[in-house]
């Protein structure tokens, strides 16, 4: 008895081995999500709009290196998202502090391979001025790196804001 016990364990476990070798090779050869990598800068500047016009924006930091790696959905109603929080300097001193959010999503109408995709950029500031500000674009106009622009405004009519761009300024 405890002869057979032993055998229907040891087939057992053997079956059991086959399982799991299969299930990691099923998993090791599936192909890997696709993950789109976006590179950009970011560049702070205030502007005096007090008077009866704006005056030139002025300077702050400039050309702060972001890389953000977002991860794309493969089935109709999938979204995922990648998030970055910098602190960057204003001209004359005192910091903007800015969240990006970047949202890639496949619409419940999209086709099996998320035809329709689309992206949102999200900007959040605070410090001396608060702001939200959003953009939903297609691939040519997320990626390499969304090109956007966000700003908040004080009473005295002085803006802070922040620039996305793609290239050096």
């Amino acid at each position: 008895m405890k002869k057979t016990i032993f055998i229907a364990a040891s087939l057992l476990a053997q079956s059991l081995a086959a399982t799991v070798a299969v299930s990691r090779a099923e998993t090791l050869d599936a192909p890997p999500a696709q993950v789109l990598e976006l590179k950009g800068y970011l560049s702070v500047w205030t502007q005096d709009c007090a008077g009866a016009a704006c005056q030139l924006p002025e300077p702050g930091e400039r050309n702060r290196q972001v890389t953000l790696r977002l991860a794309m959905p493969a089935a109709p109603g999938e979204a995922s998202a990648a998030h970055a929080s910098e602190k960057l300097t204003l001209p004359g001193g005192g910091e903007l502090a800015a969240d990006l959010d970047f949202y890639a999503v496949c619409p419940y109408g999209g086709k099996e391979n998320c035809a329709g995709r689309y992206f949102q950029a999200q900007v959040s500031l605070s410090g001396p001025a608060g702001a939200f500000c959003a953009a939903a674009l297609n691939s040519a106009d997320f990626a390499p790196f969304p090109v956007l622009m966000c700003a908040g405004t004080l009473p005295g009519g002085r803006r802070f804001g922040l620039t996305l761009h793609r290239q050096l300024l």
